[in-house]
């Protein structure tokens, strides 16, 4: 039952991450005077293909540290739950599983957005999303180790 119930949301789950990072289907959200707006392609900009080619710039403020934040975090932690759900769902999931998975969920990700013609092509978008799969999978790996160990008692 409690595979099942694990089972369920990962779907939910990735039916909502479909909406939210192809469809973009967010609304414009306003604090102050900045609205921050996630819907439409990135008019101008052919796909990128060279890794970290739009995250150092990021990580560097060129286009605003709220941007950038926004950008970078978003694309790792909108992921993480699905690097979580995945080792409640298959019991045999191993680093190299997840990582599989991280890769082919960035991937179908950016895929999606290019058929669909509702976003570019992103490599590093494919490696913030791997790495948000990543940090759950770890987290899960971290928390059922304290969990056997007994440590949540203490």
């Amino acid at each position: 039952m409690k595979r099942l119930f694990s089972i369920l949301i990962f779907f939910a789950y990735s039916a909502l991450l479909v909406k939210i990072m192809v469809f973009k289907d967010l609304p414009t959200i306003k604090i102050g005077q900045l609205m921050l707006n996630f819907g439409g392609t990135d008019v101008g900009y052919g796909p990128n293909f060279v890794p970290f080619k739009t995250i150092l710039p990021y990580l560097l403020g060129h286009k605003g540290w709220i941007i950038a934040g926004i950008n970078l975090v978003g694309n790792i932690v909108l992921l993480v739950p699905l690097g979580f759900l995945a080792p409640l769902i298959f019991r045999d999931m191993s680093w190299k599983k997840s990582f599989m998975l991280a890769v082919v969920a960035g991937l179908s990700i950016e895929i999606l957005q290019t058929v669909l013609h509702v976003g570019i092509f992103d490599i590093d978008d494919v490696i913030l999303n791997a790495l948000g799969v990543m940090i759950g999978y770890w987290k899960f790996i971290f928390l059922a180790k304290w969990i056997r160990e007994g440590k949540y008692g203490r």
